[in-house]
């Protein structure tokens, strides 16, 4: 349940600041960054050593997790790392389509269970729960920015919402009531941790102009990274 509450709370949080912070400006600028910066510390610090630890072969989890987000960004235009604009007045099925399949992957491992992680599974799942929660918030911003631009209604705006929160706990959901073997959790995450991986690497170095960062913006990075150390 504390799944579903935090996933559709950080989306129905940054919804809703889409009415205030405009995705043009540096507000919107500075919490992509912190978020992106706070996204790429949890693989750093928590998600690779424990991919690494099943052995080196995760490594190639990793690289498909990668790859899929590849091809999935073809799809999404780029709505996972906050660049999206929609000129058109209709629902963009296809962003919201890869943007949803990217989400339902990155929570399957929060339904997932192994030998490995079981004396520490609550506390990974916390911090990777919390982590994915930053990092939903500017990405919903965008997406409701970007069709309210596009001149929806609100019914399609908060419908597209509703399906994009839920579309992670689903994942973990899936997991969880297909009954996951241990043997597939490593994978599964090395997966998760190769999407991400993009997603926030992409993030830190396109939410500048031209790849450099200024000081305000560091800061932001900075803490984020820091953060993510000592809160998960």
């Amino acid at each position: 349940m504390i799944i579903w509450l935090v996933l559709i709370g950080s989306v129905a949080l940054g919804g809703a600041a889409s009415w205030i912070i405009k995705t043009n400006g540096k507000a919107f600028k500075i919490l992509l960054a912190f978020s992106g910066a706070f996204l790429f510390g949890t693989i750093i610090t928590h998600m690779m050593p424990e991919v690494f630890q099943s052995g080196t072969t995760a490594s190639w989890w990793i690289l498909l997790g990668f790859g899929i987000q590849i091809l999935l960004d073809f799809i999404s235009k780029g709505l996972e790392h906050g660049h999206f604009h929609s000129h058109i007045n209709k629902l963009p099925l296809l962003p919201l389509l890869g943007l949803f399949i990217h989400s339902f992957i990155e929570g399957m491992p929060l339904g997932g269970e192994s030998e490995h992680l079981h004396s520490h599974q609550s506390e990974f799942q916390q911090g990777f729960l919390w982590s994915l929660a930053f990092h939903k918030i500017p990405i919903a911003l965008l997406v409701a920015s970007a069709l309210r631009s596009a001149k929806l209604s609100n019914l399609m705006i908060i419908s597209s919402l509703v399906l994009f929160a839920i579309s992670t706990p689903l994942g973990a959901f899936f997991a969880e009531q297909t009954n996951t073997s241990s043997a597939l959790t490593i994978p599964i995450l090395a997966v998760a941790t190769g999407l991400l991986l993009h997603v926030s690497t992409t993030i830190l170095f396109e939410s500048s102009a031209n790849h450099q960062f200024n000081a305000i913006k560091l800061i932001f990075v900075a803490l984020g990274i820091v953060l993510s150390a000592f809160v998960l």
